[in-house]
């Protein structure tokens, strides 16, 4: 039976390599672990206000990024009724590439060393130590361009906000929150194509769908490789906070091993003392 291509070790993703010996954390792993403490209290009230918020979002999603799928292959599109208006717009953003070359895998029989025997694809970077699945690899006006979807309930901000609008509206810090976030995603998968497929990705597009509207945000290289600093900063945090566990856990351990020590020592003692004497 062959190996698992994705998995998971210690509640974290992961993805197997090319190499046998090389497992790499997801992208949105290492986005998880590094964000700041404010985004994890923001995330965890949430949660507490919605028990179902995270689980109904997460069907939301695939259900939308199945339907992207299925528009690019020329399949039959089958949403259910509510979440169509996440829908609605999308096409008209998919219909301005020419061609498609990976969504969700690759669409180049030369890169299908990328996708496992239970039908897992993925990219990874070996210098960086990282693997992801794209949403779509697609080629514009002779430039081909990582593309990502992401419904939401609210729209995503490309800017920060105002003091003033941030007040009166914290939608608008949220949505530059997740915009920021899925940049360096993008970065992130643009780095390991070029060394996985061995692409020059130019430009990157966000296609956000909300209830009421659907957004396109497109990152141009320079966009790309700034979001590309901002992310090896994330990984490298990633690599001192697993460092850091690890020493965390080896000193718990050599304090369990010298209490049992202690205790042993101690056992021998109390046996020294109670033992009978010897008459010559």
């Amino acid at each position: 039976m062959s190996k698992p291509t994705r998995f998971e070790i210690n509640g974290e993703r992961h993805y197997a390599t090319d190499k046998a010996d090389k497992a790499y954390p997801s992208v949105t792993t290492i986005l998880g672990k590094t964000s700041s403490e404010r985004s994890k209290k923001a995330l965890l009230n949430w949660q507490l206000k919605n028990p179902n918020g995270a689980m109904l979002a997460a069907e939301r999603g695939s259900a939308v990024h199945q339907a992207c799928e299925d528009y690019i292959r020329g399949k039959e599109i089958k949403l259910k009724e509510e979440y169509q208006p996440f829908w609605n717009g999308i096409s008209k953003h998919l219909d301005k590439y020419d061609e498609f070359i990976w969504s969700e895998m690759p669409l180049r029989p030369e890169w299908n060393f990328c996708t496992g025997e239970d039908g897992i694809s993925r990219v990874w970077s070996h210098k960086y130590m990282y693997c992801g699945c794209p949403d779509l690899l697609g080629v514009r006006n002779d430039t081909i361009i990582i593309g990502d979807f992401k419904t939401s309930n609210q729209p995503y901000c490309r800017y920060y906000p105002a003091k003033e609008a941030s007040k009166e509206n914290r939608s608008l810090f949220t949505g530059w929150n997740k915009f920021n976030k899925c940049a360096m995603q993008l970065a992130a998968y643009a780095q390991a194509c070029s060394e996985t497929l061995g692409v020059d990705v130019s430009c990157a597009e966000i296609i956000v769908s909300t209830p009421e509207i659907n957004q396109s945000f497109i990152l141009n290289k320079n966009e790309l490789a700034k979001f590309l600093t901002k992310w090896l900063q994330k990984v490298r945090r990633y690599q001192e906070i697993k460092e850091e566990e690890r020493i965390a856990k080896q000193i718990l351990k050599d304090a369990r091993e010298d209490l049992a020590s202690s205790q042993v020592s101690s056992d021998q003692g109390d046996k020294a003392d109670h033992c009978p004497a010897t008459i010559s």
